[in-house]
């Protein structure tokens, strides 16, 4: 009986950050690989990665050198919150893109899809100032080191990453394109299903694969998704199946003429594929980039203004010192940077 060939197995995983605050950006960013699986079996989405790269990769928390994978909230946490989510990330980072950006300019110069936005989205002054030298808490040689690691770890378990991308959505783009979806009666969280999804597209058509499996985090108690699906391919729109809906996982397959793609969305989504927990950390990081700059532009105009993370009740403290020292924002338009419910 001859032996089964090894397969290559592409799966991606995809989450946002910061789609409850009143100021900053939302984020959506996503991480796909293809893994070798030896003799066609499947190990699950978890094992593919985690098992493999153990030697190189640990859970949040961890303190012997190994880089933190997972829910990008247990990571950015504790006094050395900032260095260790920008460990995970542009280690991250050095792996896929074979370098660890300078610059915050230069990272989102790797990372950004730039395709949804308009000119107009980022006329806030604080879109110029992203010339921050990285890395801005941690040591650039441990960051190159781990960065090899991986490489070298997930060279020798036959996993090559194919996509390590993100959507920065500003505030003036969340209010232009929430203003969309009202017209059409959506919701902000269907906006936000929308978004995760066409970011999700954005990766199916840069990785080729016969078969690609998506995995997006489930937030809130929605279970049906054939809506958002059949927007982001409505050409798809009789071969998109329903294989399962319910409280905390909703799985579908959609057919792209020879190409398939198993889509889901799960709750807890860091704990059933770590593609997800990259996404997020990678999220994450990048919203506390653009909140470092938002953060210097108006401390630079009012005097002993406390930075903010964007949430809702201390940003109303936030807007209320610049409102009483600027004005609305010292001529900005409000859109540009107060984000509409």
């Amino acid at each position: 009986m001859s032996r089964a060939r090894p397969t290559a197995l592409v799966r991606a995983g995809f989450d946002e950050a910061g789609l409850g605050p009143t100021l900053g950006p939302l984020v959506v960013a996503g991480f796909a690989t293809r893994v070798r699986a030896d003799g066609g079996r499947d190990h699950g989405p978890i094992d593919d990665l985690l098992g493999p790269l153990a030697s190189i990769v640990g859970p949040p928390g961890i303190r012997d050198g190994r880089v933190e994978v997972g829910d990008s909230k247990k990571i950015h946490t504790g006094a050395h919150k900032l260095a260790r989510i920008e460990r995970s990330a542009l280690a991250t980072v050095g792996w896929v893109y074979g370098q660890v950006p300078r610059s915050v300019s230069e990272l989102l110069e790797l990372v950004l899809v730039r395709e949804f936005d308009v000119p107009d989205d980022r006329r806030a002054p604080w879109w110029t100032m992203l010339d921050e030298a990285l890395p801005i808490a941690g040591d650039r040689g441990d960051l190159e080191h781990a960065a090899g690691r991986l490489r070298e770890v997930a060279d020798a378990a036959g996993i090559t990453p194919l996509w390590y991308r993100a959507d920065l959505v500003s505030a003036a783009r969340v209010n232009r394109e929430l203003a969309a979806e009202h017209l059409l009666e959506g919701t902000k969280n269907t906006w936000a299903t929308h978004a995760v999804l066409r970011l999700a597209k954005h990766a199916v058509d840069s990785v080729d694969a016969p078969t690609i499996a998506l995995w997006c985090d489930k937030a809130g108690g929605r279970q049906a998704y054939l809506e958002p699906l059949h927007r982001v391919w409505p050409d798809s729109t009789k071969r998109i199946g329903v294989v399962l809906e319910q409280r905390d996982r909703s799985h579908y397959q959609v057919g792209l003429g020879r190409r398939r793609v198993e889509l889901g969305f799960v709750m807890g989504g860091d704990r059933v594929d770590p593609r997800i927990s990259w996404g997020s950390i990678l999220a994450k990081y990048l919203r506390e980039l653009i909140l470092r700059a938002f953060n210097r532009y108006f401390a630079a105009r009012v005097i002993e203004l406390r930075p903010t993370a964007g949430y809702p009740e201390d940003a109303k403290r936030f807007i209320a010192q610049v409102q009483a020292t600027l004005g609305d924002g010292g001529g900005l338009d409000r859109d540009a940077w107060i984000r509409c419910k």
